[in-house]
C-alpha cells in the first residue's frame, strides 16, 4: 500500500510542472494533466485512510468506503437537541428531561446595604 502512495505522488510531481507550463489555456493536454493531478491527490488521500475528496460541511468521511456521508440533520443540531429523521425530512428537537418540565428562575440580584 505504501508503494502505491509513492507511485501516485511521483506521477503527480511529474505532471505538475507540465500542467503549469501550459498556462491553463484550456486545451486537452491541460485537462488531462489537471485530471491526473486530481486523481493522484485523491488516491494519496484514500491510501492514507481518508476520503477521496474533502467532505463539505454537514458531512463526514466514512473511512470504510472513502466517501462522504451526510450527518444527521447535516450536523446543525445544538448540544441540547436531537435529530429526528422522519422519512425524507429531518429536524432538530429539544431533548426533554425524564422528570417533565423544568422551571428555571433568574438569579436573585445581590442586595447591598449602605
Amino acid at each position: 500500500m505504501n508503494l502505491r502512495w509513492k507511485q501516485w505522488m511521483a506521477l503527480a510531481l511529474v505532471a505538475l510542472p507540465v500542467g503549469c507550463a501550459t498556462g491553463g489555456s484550456g486545451d486537452l493536454a491541460s485537462a488531462v494533466i489537471n485530471t491526473t493531478i486530481a486523481v493522484a491527490s485523491s488516491g494519496v488521500s484514500r491510501s492514507q485512510g481518508g476520503c477521496y475528496a474533502a467532505c463539505p460541511t454537514g458531512t463526514t468521511c466514512d473511512h470504510n468506503t472513502g466517501y462522504c456521508v451526510s450527518l444527521p440533520c447535516r450536523g446543525q443540531c445544538k448540544a441540547n437537541e436531537q435529530c429526528i429523521e422522519d422519512g425524507l425530512r429531518s429536524r432538530c428537537i429539544v431533548l426533554g428531561l425524564p422528570g417533565g418540565n423544568v422551571t428555571v428562575e433568574p438569579p436573585q440580584e445581590a442586595k447591598t446595604e449602605p
